[in-house]
């Protein structure tokens, strides 16, 4: 724990020593994919990637495990922790908390949550037109975000969640071309298409979902610039109410 009237915050920049990288681990849960690796600010030291019907609550801590045994990282070694924080699947993004949450607090080592939108934009530094992340939210919804692609990625919208038809109505009225990503593409490609015409673009589908190595490099930066946070603090942005959580509400309105 921090010293008396010493926030943890304070004590962060002190984890970078002059001749050393930090090390930090990145989880993402947020869809099928479950991805976990290590970055240091040199490079991208490891990263193991799964995109199987298989519960990530079953093969997330041993897939960090034997991800650490493989790269010869000890899991003491690590300087922080950077976890996919939503938009996403309520239960995958549940899973990545708790964990990095865990991690944080056995380690003492600063948190970051990052954007799962903005971590899958990051991927593609080199498109000079909008960048747009589609998640499929179910209910006639995607998770989205818009980015003006380039070397330095900006963010043009929030995370929302927005119905297909709303969101190519407002690309309609852009002039740029726009590279679709994220785990909805295969569900509205053809839509899409049929709406932007050649300035719609895609990807191949290994390089447009979702990846651990951009979460922990987004979240690296964050946390060498000492704006990490607690393990008290993470928190999830699921962007909307998850159906059990509407219908609790709606059971509770029914019984006043």
């Amino acid at each position: 724990m921090p010293p008396a009237g010493m926030t943890m915050p304070q004590l962060w920049p002190s984890l970078r020593q002059e001749d050393e990288s930090l090390l930090v681990l990145g989880i993402d849960t947020a869809t099928l994919v479950c991805s976990t690796a290590v970055v240091s600010e040199e490079k991208l030291v490891a990263e193991y990637t799964l995109q199987v019907k298989k519960t990530h609550s079953e093969r997330l801590l041993p897939f960090i495990a034997a991800m650490l045994k493989d790269a010869g990282i000890d899991l003491g070694s690590l300087d922080g922790v950077a976890v996919a924080a939503g938009p996403g699947s309520f239960t995958g993004l549940r899973i990545g908390i708790v964990t990095a949450r865990a991690l944080g607090q056995a380690l003492e080592v600063p948190l970051c949550g990052v954007s799962t939108l903005e971590a899958l934009a990051a991927q593609h530094p080199l498109f000079n037109g909008i960048i747009c992340p589609i998640l499929d939210a179910r209910r006639n919804q995607v998770y989205n975000a818009l980015f003006q692609g380039g070397r330095k990625c900006r963010r043009l919208t929030e995370d929302r969640a927005i119905s297909l038809a709303r969101l190519l109505a407002e690309l309609g009225k852009r002039q740029e071309d726009v590279l679709f990503i994220g785990d909805a593409v295969p569900v509205y490609q053809e839509t899409v298409a049929d709406a932007l015409g050649p300035r719609a673009c895609f990807m191949p589908q290994e390089s447009a979902i979702c990846r651990s190595g951009a979460v922990a490099r987004l979240g690296l930066a964050k946390i060498a610039a000492g704006r990490g946070c607690t393990w008290r603090e993470l928190k999830p942005n699921y962007i909307r109410r998850s159906q059990a959580e509407i219908k609790l509400q709606a059971q509770a309105a029914g019984g006043d």
